[in-house]
């Protein structure tokens, strides 16, 4: 007898999926560097391998223990408190116990009451007042650190939540570079020197929603990620500037409008009840001179290093002006850059340019603003050489800031204006020079490693991947 015929053919199985790519793999820098630990990674660190040695399990444990870094570096200032220069000359500054027990917070009145001046924007300073809450309303070093380490802990979930997002816009190929986010020394150096970790979870979670292409979704968590901090605005911009060049209006519209309309909805009521705490952090920008990390402040360390008695510098509105003029320019910048590129930029790539400008060019540029640039930088250049030599400024940095500011009370921990300002050009330079490695990515898209990757686009783009072109400016 004959076998019998099914009476339906099998089904077709479809392809297996293509394999993680590692960095050891692709990256001449991460392959090296792997030696130490045994080579290039193998399948046990692929999907076949167990569950906690692939990328997101590996890439939480080092953020968590980033963050716990980060805490040990504080360990002075938690034992002594936060003092100046003190806590300068160590190393272990944070706003968070600093800014609780100056700003009036620690007298148990409200984010928004006469009493407090935080120059915050409303979430960030409810942020603070919720934490303060459950910590002891006085002046002292318990008070301080209790502060502190509940603020910690808030701050490590938002870590956490960080590299989550992180991986998920990478895209299942490229789960791996959400090392480069976790294995950061500016995470251990800035993650826990204010509430810029916590504004940062919502931004990028915004942009995970607009990647699962949910607009209003997006809308919502950037709109909540504006009202924390101001740096999300630029996220906006980057949709708007994308879907002018694809045609795909509709999406980034309810995102964009959504997040201005919530945006708007939290700023309200604050504006209309405590008009004077909701304007402080626009008086603050608008009165300022230049601060620590901005190129602004090289005059007034230049007239330092020559013996200039009483330097100042550019005056305070010069560098206002300055600095919204800088801002301006490069916007347009980028806006005609992206219009005219040769294929679309990638959403990542877009946001990190605006964002890494307007930081640099910024009045100024606490260590803290390189934390928004890191998630960004991981999804827009993945390549270990260019982090790297970024992470190595801005650790040198780091250390070199505080010790300018220890001088300014402490002459003999000073460092010098002239060394002060080569670390400050050297952390700009490195920025830069990222800027570089993308715009060279945008021009020649092969050389791009997620587009090198078969089959990526934009796995962050949400309705902008695969887009066609709907408008492309060519200049001559």
């Amino acid at each position: 007898m004959s076998p019998q015929t099914p009476d339906h053919p099998p089904e077709a199985q479809a392809p297996p999926a293509p394999p993680p790519v590692s960095p050891t793999t692709v990256d001449p820098l991460a392959r090296a560097g792997s030696e130490v630990l045994g080579g290039p990674a193998g399948r046990r660190l692929g999907g076949e391998g167990p569950w906690w040695a692939r990328a997101l399990p590996v890439s939480v444990l080092l953020a968590a223990l980033a963050v716990a870094l980060g805490a040990v570096t504080k360990h002075h200032c938690r034992a002594q408190g936060w003092n100046s220069p003190d806590q300068f000359v160590h190393a272990c500054y944070s706003d968070l116990p600093v800014v609780y027990t100056s700003s009036g917070l620690a007298t148990g009145a409200g984010p928004f009451s006469g009493g407090v001046s935080l120059s915050q924007p409303p979430l960030t300073a409810l942020l603070s007042w919720l934490v303060a809450r459950v910590v002891p309303h006085e002046v002292s070093v318990a008070a301080q650190r209790s502060y502190f380490d509940t603020a910690a802990v808030l701050l490590l979930l938002a870590a956490l939540v960080v590299v989550l997002v992180v991986h998920a816009l990478a895209g299942r190929r490229r789960g791996w570079d959400t090392v480069l986010l976790a294995a950061s020394p500016v995470l251990v150096l800035s993650s826990l020197l204010s509430f810029d970790l916590a504004a940062l979870a919502l931004a990028l979670a915004g942009l995970a929603c607009w990647g699962r292409r949910h607009p209003v979704a997006a809308g919502v968590l950037l709109g909540l990620a504006l009202a924390a901090r101001p740096y999300p605005l630029l996220l906006l911009v980057a949709l708007a500037v994308l879907a002018v060049r694809t045609g795909r209006r509709r999406a980034a519209g309810l995102s964009v409008g959504t997040a201005l309309a919530v945006w708007a909805l939290v700023n309200l009521p604050v504006a209309l009840l405590a008009p004077a705490a909701w304007a402080a952090p626009l008086r603050s920008f608008l009165d300022q001179r230049a601060g620590y990390g901005s190129l602004w402040l090289l005059p007034q360390l230049v007239q330092q290093a020559v013996g200039v008695q009483g330097a100042s510098g550019l005056p305070g509105r010069a560098v206002v002006v300055l600095t919204l003029a800088a801002w301006v320019v490069w916007v347009l910048l980028v806006a005609v850059f992206v219009l005219w590129a040769p294929r679309r930029p990638r959403l990542a790539q877009v946001a990190f340019l605006l964002l890494a400008g307007v930081v640099v060019l910024g009045a100024s540029v606490p260590p803290q603003a390189s934390l928004w640039l890191l998630p960004l930088a991981v999804l827009a250049v993945p390549r270990w050489r260019e982090h790297v030599l970024w992470w190595a400024a801005e650790a040198a940095y780091s250390g070199a800031v505080w010790l300018y500011i220890a001088g300014q009370t402490n002459t003999d921990r000073a460092l010098p204006p002239e060394l002060y300002a080569a670390f400050l050009l050297a952390r700009a330079a490195a920025v830069a020079w990222l800027v570089v490695r993308v715009v060279r990515q945008v021009r020649h898209p092969a050389e791009d490693p997620v587009r090198a990757t078969g089959g990526l686009d934009d796995p962050a783009g949400g309705d902008l991947d695969r887009a066609p072109d709907a408008l492309v400016v060519r200049v001559a």
